[in-house]
């Protein structure tokens, strides 16, 4: 052991490493508008909390140098499960900006203080959207339920990192990239139904230039249909949400 003594301290040090991992990456509650302050307010109250719950765990450390290195696995862990929940919310802002795309839009953008870029107009609606339905559902509860229990999965002190994280997330992120298609799947229908519809109308009245007029159909149909599916964009987000927490309770299973 390094000093007799000092479970209690090394394991309230890896408990704060892994939630200062996961809040500071974390989509909703580690947004760059939430002072500094805030989000190390959050970590620590969830380390005490979790301290009380995880207390009295053994931990067999020989050095300090193996201390260091838990304390940043702790971190690596934490900041993977913010990570996941990063990829869910770019399947989001990803669907948003086809949105945009398919109705002409693309170079409306407006800035996003969370990743310091720009983001389509649709994608910072849909964002809204999501974080709004992510507390009303109680995401959050389901999320502190996750990481109370995370040392159940995963004991603090006992992590190996391997290839297994990294498959994991590839899939993560490859199934986000397939829900952003399925999300704005019937925008994209209705689009390609236009453009086939005034492509026919060019060919039998050529006189009219609808090449000009297909560019205001384009947002106009597009705002409808957005309008239209506002609540089936809502059951689709709520399952989005509870796919993430399977998502982030599968990426505990993998370490």
């Amino acid at each position: 052991m390094l000093i007799a003594g000092t479970q209690e301290f090394m394991l309230f040090s890896l408990i704060l490493m892994r939630m200062s991992g996961f809040i500071f990456l974390n989509p909703v509650l580690g947004r760059r508008n939430i002072p500094s302050i805030a989000k190390t307010g959050m970590a620590l109250a969830l380390t005490i909390l979790i301290y009380f719950v995880a207390e009295g765990t053994e931990l067999n450390i020989g050095s300090p140098l193996e201390f260091g290195l838990l304390l940043l696995k702790e971190f690596v862990i934490g900041y993977f499960l913010g990570f996941v929940m990063v990829l869910f919310e770019f399947a989001v802002t990803y669907a948003g900006s086809i949105a945009d795309f398919m109705m002409g839009l693309s170079m409306s953008t407006v800035y996003d203080a969370q990743n310091g870029i720009q983001v389509a107009l649709t994608g910072n609606i849909l964002q809204i959207y999501f974080i709004l339905l992510f507390f009303a559902v109680d995401g959050h509860l389901a999320l502190m339920n996750i990481l109370v229990t995370s040392a159940d999965i995963v004991p603090y002190g006992q992590i190996a990192i391997g290839s297994e994280v990294t498959q994991a997330v590839i899939e993560i992120f490859c199934r986000c990239v397939e829900l952003a298609v399925k999300l704005v799947f019937p925008l994209i229908a209705i689009e390609l139904l236009m453009d086939i519809g005034t492509g026919i109308l060019m060919k039998i009245i050529p006189q009219i230039n609808l090449f000009v007029l297909s560019i205001q159909m384009r947002v106009i149909l597009g705002i409808i249909m957005m309008l239209l599916l506002i609540s089936p964009i809502g059951d689709f987000l709520g399952d989005l949400i509870g796919e993430m927490m399977r998502a982030v309770q599968h990426m505990l299973t993998t370490v």
